[in-house]
């Protein structure tokens, strides 16, 4: 008996038809975004740039790369490097209101003073810098040229500032190398 349990018990199981289990990949930037996204942080960090950042965010500490003012300087920097084809300057209008961040979106992905994010990741992170509703916040395309009051752009200073970023992140990263990794070409 015990030997027919055993057989009856192992046919049950060997005649189950295959399951195939929906297994979907985890999203997220693919090894070179990450390598490029670990390259930038570390220029927005270096001694001279962070100073830059303060000095065009008008903070003590930190790079100020994260300060709304210094976005619109840092879009500007990344326009510079990578090509005005390649980036399309966007604008965070938060709760319904004017603009509160400038971002850069080359390709697939976003640049901000944060690193380089994903559409998703990026509108839960501008949401919670700026607290404000997701339903009630977007991203907007944004002319860099038109004056702002909220962003620094169109000083002298932060032409300089623009250039110089620019100038250092084409020292360290190449930009052909950063369009195709973004997806941009």
């Amino acid at each position: 008996m015990y030997a027919h349990t055993a057989a009856t018990n192992m046919s049950a199981t060997v005649d189950q038809p295959d399951r195939q289990q929906n297994v979907t990949a985890a999203k997220g930037p693919t090894q070179a975004v990450a390598s490029l996204n670990r390259e930038y942080l570390a220029v927005l960090s270096n001694e001279e740039v962070a100073g830059i950042g303060r000095a065009v965010a008008q903070i003590v500490r930190g790079d100020g790369w994260h300060e709304a003012k210094a976005s619109a300087v840092l879009v500007g920097a990344l326009v510079t490097w990578l090509g005005e084809d390649a980036v399309q300057p966007l604008g965070f209008f938060a709760n319904g209101t004017g603009p509160v961040e400038v971002v850069a979106r080359v390709g697939h992905y976003y640049i901000t003073g944060h690193g380089i994010e994903n559409e998703d990741d990026l509108t839960v992170n501008c949401c919670q810098r700026h607290r404000a509703r997701f339903s009630q916040s977007r991203l907007d395309n944004l002319d860099l040229s038109q004056p702002n009051t909220r962003f620094t752009m169109g000083s002298p200073i932060a032409q300089r500032a623009s250039d110089r970023l620019a100038a250092v992140l084409a020292d360290e990263i190449d930009p052909e190398i950063a369009r195709v990794v973004l997806g941009a070409l």
